[in-house]
């Protein structure tokens, strides 16, 4: 038995309990959680980094025979014959009282009014594409603030997709891998006219709506007018929630639908209804799904609370046009402005469009899933942890 650590079999809490030599506990392991979890070839499979162990083949009841510690590592004997060895280093990170949350999984977020104008983080594009701490540090920063400005990409298509392949890949809507948004005369959708586009979310009607957008500007009209606006729907949200308390209840209970569809050399019919603020269990906010151009003419809810939706959802249109808590930039050619696209509402002012001035920017989405995935591969590579 090692000099430093001994383990003990607690068996009215089917426990084992690893303690220092002078008795003081390191950590509880439930019998039939290190048996579920045995790091053996036959129930783990190490390229893969699976589980081989069914439940179905799984005993809750399993207790082990024999445990002991030698040098660094927990060895089992188990009343099912079978044995397991666990590296006490690999015990110490499962520690069920102590084990730290995952830090890509549970930002701190910062709501932000309108001083984040002259405070909006901004990244290299040339950093992005050659810098894992970068692309973490931008990652994270849309994670926070939901708002980043990405500096000095090339003036032609493609440099979004670059940063999507850095991540992983692009998600593909029913635009495309990415989307080209230009301004002229006769346009098939609004967001390619000149006019004003009031503050929204893209694709509310899409039952998983993108997470992080990019707009890239290749450019820009050089007259009056073009500016990007934009949002901290989740500081509205809050202010909301502390003042007006039953219109908090009815933005986040009381669905609103929304819709999209296509013309016939372009079919599609997108439907999709969620209230406009939504939660997770725990309280915090989940979304914001809100877009005037898109909400549907019928809404399905009782016919004598349409009045109090419409209240409601005049409250929160005009708290985003408050101007302290809207920003406004005119972006440049070279500028990619990246935001989280459930969070942060986004809008553009009416500007004028001649034959030889015009406005062309590059979108394109990512999902949480992949930006988070990468941002955990480079923090295990920049602290040479493995994953667990």
């Amino acid at each position: 038995m090692s000099a430093f650590m001994r383990v003990e079999l607690d068996h009215p809490s089917r426990s084992c309990l690893l303690k220092h030599d002078d008795g003081n506990l390191i950590g509880t392991y439930p019998y039939v959680w290190l048996r579920d979890n045995c790091r053996c070839d036959k129930c783990f499979h190490p390229s893969s980094r699976a589980r081989l162990v069914l439940m179905v083949n799984l005993d809750p009841d399993v207790i082990p025979d024999v445990a002991e510690v030698d040098d660094q590592t927990l060895n089992i004997k188990w009343s099912d014959d079978h044995s397991s060895q666990f590296p006490v280093s690999w015990l110490k990170e499962n520690q069920f009282s102590d084990m730290s949350e995952d830090p890509v999984s549970t930002p701190v977020r910062q709501f932000w009014g309108n001083e984040m104008q002259h405070k909006i983080p901004r990244f290299s594009f040339a950093d992005i594409l050659n810098n894992d701490k970068s692309l973490r540090d931008w990652i994270e920063v849309l994670q926070v603030h939901g708002l980043a400005l990405i500096k000095d990409a090339p003036h032609k298509e493609g440099a979004v997709l670059e940063i999507g392949k850095r991540i992983s890949f692009l998600k593909t809507t029913h635009s495309g891998e990415t989307f080209q948004v230009i301004s002229k005369f006769e346009a098939s959708n609004l967001a390619y006219t000149n006019a004003e586009l009031g503050l929204h979310t893209d694709f509310p009607y899409y039952a998983r709506s993108p997470n992080i957008q990019m707009l890239h500007c290749i450019k820009q009209v050089h007259s009056k007018g073009g500016e990007n606006q934009f949002c901290d729907g989740y500081k509205v949200a809050e202010d909301i929630k502390h003042v007006d308390p039953e219109v908090f209840r009815i933005l986040t209970t009381i669905p609103v639908d929304f819709r999209e569809w296509g013309t016939d050399s372009n079919e599609y019919h997108f439907k999709h209804r969620s209230p406009i603020i939504q939660l997770l269990p725990d309280g915090r906010f989940k979304a914001i799904s809100y877009h005037d151009h898109v909400r549907a003419p019928y809404i399905q809810i009782p016919v004598q609370d349409v009045n109090k939706l419409y209240r409601a959802i005049k409250i929160f249109n005009t708290e985003l046009y408050k101007e302290e808590n809207k920003i406004e930039i005119k972006m440049v050619e070279g500028d990619i402005v990246s935001f989280a696209n459930r969070r942060v509402l986004h809008g553009r002012s009416s500007f004028t469009v001649t034959e030889t001035n015009e406005r062309h920017l590059e979108g394109a989405y990512i999902d949480w899933d992949e930006a988070c995935s990468r941002m955990r591969v480079i923090r295990e590579k920049m602290l040479n942890k493995k994953p667990l």
